[in-house]
């Protein structure tokens, strides 16, 4: 039963990244689909550092950083410095950053709501009490 648990989280888990990857707004903003992920990413996180974000989606520096320079040359993104840290650099969107995250956020939503289309508010609840159960005791 545990094993099929797992394997349905992972399922799910990789369904749901393969159908953002899909949407409609990462077509219309030539963006793909790490670069979208990292520009939603810092859209509701602003002044994230690279190396947070790194560690939030889970993918090596040099990854981040070659996304990043290009969300940064298309006027997404932008860096500024952090307050206390000079070595780090806080990433925020841009106006145009946010108009694009703002889009990406909707079309989320909308595939999230199909998701949850066959589940009720309480089956939603509880499945959410449920994995933040098993979260805590794996941390």
């Amino acid at each position: 039963m545990n094993d099929t648990l797992i394997t349905l989280l992972r399922e799910v888990s990789a369904n749901f990244q393969l159908r953002l990857s899909e949407m409609k707004a990462v077509e219309e903003l030539k963006l793909a689909p790490f670069q979208a992920r990292l520009l939603s990413v810092i859209g509701r996180s602003p002044g994230i550092s690279q190396l947070a974000l790194s560690v939030s989606t889970e993918r090596d520096k040099a990854q981040v950083a070659r996304a990043i320079k290009e969300l940064e040359r298309r006027g997404f993104i932008a860096r500024s410095a952090h307050e206390l840290d000079w070595r780090t650099q806080c990433l925020n969107v841009t106006k145009e950053g946010k108009r694009a995250a703002a889009l990406l956020d909707v079309q989320r939503g909308e595939l999230v709501a199909k998701a949850f289309s066959e589940c009720s508010a309480k089956e939603q609840d509880a499945l959410c009490r449920t994995l933040e159960k098993i979260n805590r005791s794996i941390c």
